[in-house]
């Protein structure tokens, strides 16, 4: 077993290239390599120090650098939640995603707003989780005030999530808007049929 450190970028990029929950650095490493699975493998783990923001990943050494990524989600793995909070969750989204308001509406950032209201109302201490955790590589996504989505970017045309403290950014075209709650809900371990339910929403 070997300890190496990375940079914040290639973090991310090891970080978004996770295919599940749970995903050893090894695993991750080996796909985007090529290389066989191991036989007796090691269990890794990413962390990132509050400190220094500087990563350890218990892992073999690449055998090639990684070419930097595009801007790419990155998710930390959150704190683990009951499966009644899951269903309480899934039962607000799906009333939501069902109901006529949500169904009439043409705009797709309306419908992204009502999506994390309802994913906030259902859970907030989840949903702050997976917003604090959900990153781009050069792009903050949530904070608790517009100011810090400025910061980030003058054309991030950032919005309030209606009935929460959170704001998100808006300027996105409607893949990159799910993609951020398919990290959300993912982060919040809902289940991938709804996920997909979701997804439809910002099809065609």
């Amino acid at each position: 077993m070997k300890i190496i450190e990375v940079d914040e970028e290639l973090y991310q990029y090891i970080a978004a290239n996770t295919q599940s929950i749970g995903e050893s650095a090894s695993d991750i490493l080996r796909r985007l390599l090529h290389f066989s699975s191991s036989k007796n493998p090691v269990k890794e783990t990413l962390a990132v120090t509050a400190e220094n923001r500087e990563t350890q990943i218990l892992s073999r050494p690449p055998a090639q650098p990684f070419a930097a990524a595009d801007e790419k989600l990155a998710e930390a793995t959150p704190k683990k939640q009951s499966q009644e909070a899951i269903q309480l969750v899934v039962n607000r989204l799906s009333k939501v995603l069902q109901s006529a308001d949500f169904q009439q509406e043409s705009k797709g950032v309306v419908r992204f707003l009502m999506i994390l209201t309802a994913l906030y109302r259902a859970n907030p201490e989840s949903f702050a989780q997976a917003a604090e955790s959900l990153q781009g590589r050069t792009r903050i996504y949530f904070a608790r005030d517009e100011a810090t989505l400025l910061q980030a970017g003058n054309h991030t045309k950032p919005k309030q999530i209606p009935e929460t403290p959170y704001w998100v950014i808006t300027n996105t075209n409607s893949q990159r808007k799910m993609l951020m709650l398919e990290g959300a809900m993912t982060s919040m371990h809902l289940p991938a049929e709804l996920v997909d339910e979701v997804r439809a929403c910002f099809s065609g």
